[in-house]
Parts: C-alpha cells; sequence; structure tokens
C-alpha cells in the first residue's frame, strides 16, 4: 500500500549568500567548507557542492550537509517562536 509521509523532526539551517561566510563557518563547526564560484563542504558522506542561496541543514545528530535551494523550499517551513 502507498501512504504518504511528511518530515517531522526540526532541522536548523543556514541560507548561504555572497555575504555571510563568517556566519556559515560558525554555524557548520568542525566541518570544513571553501568558498568560491562554487562553495565545497566536507560532509560526513565525503565532499559535496553548493551554491549562494543553497540551504546548509544540521540534522538532530549535529551532522550538516548542503541542499540546494529549490529542494529546500519546498521541503522546509521556518518554525516561528
Amino acid at each position: 500500500m502507498i501512504k504518504k509521509y511528511i518530515k517531522t523532526s526540526p532541522v536548523e539551517a543556514i541560507q548561504v549568500t555572497e555575504d555571510n561566510h563568517d556566519e556559515v563557518k560558525r554555524f557548520i563547526g568542525a566541518f570544513d567548507i571553501g568558498f568560491g564560484e562554487f562553495h565545497q563542504m566536507v560532509t560526513v558522506s565525503g565532499s559535496m557542492w553548493l551554491h549562494d542561496y543553497d540551504y546548509i541543514i544540521k540534522n538532530s545528530d549535529g551532522e550538516c550537509y548542503p541542499c540546494a535551494r529549490e529542494v529546500f523550499e519546498k521541503t522546509y517551513k521556518e518554525v516561528k517562536k
């Protein structure tokens, strides 16, 4: 039987822009990132590429990984405090 599911665990995320590289570095902590025309991030799954305006997600285990802007904005909604 096919069923529909939604993601239920909250994540922290930051959108990468050309002006917030220092904030991104603080957010990802021990994970390595290199900024350039395209950005390269070292994750637990290996090296991954991202662009300005993509997001970096931190899951409940503290692992960080990039997510394309279009995918992130279709998948997640901001939790208002």
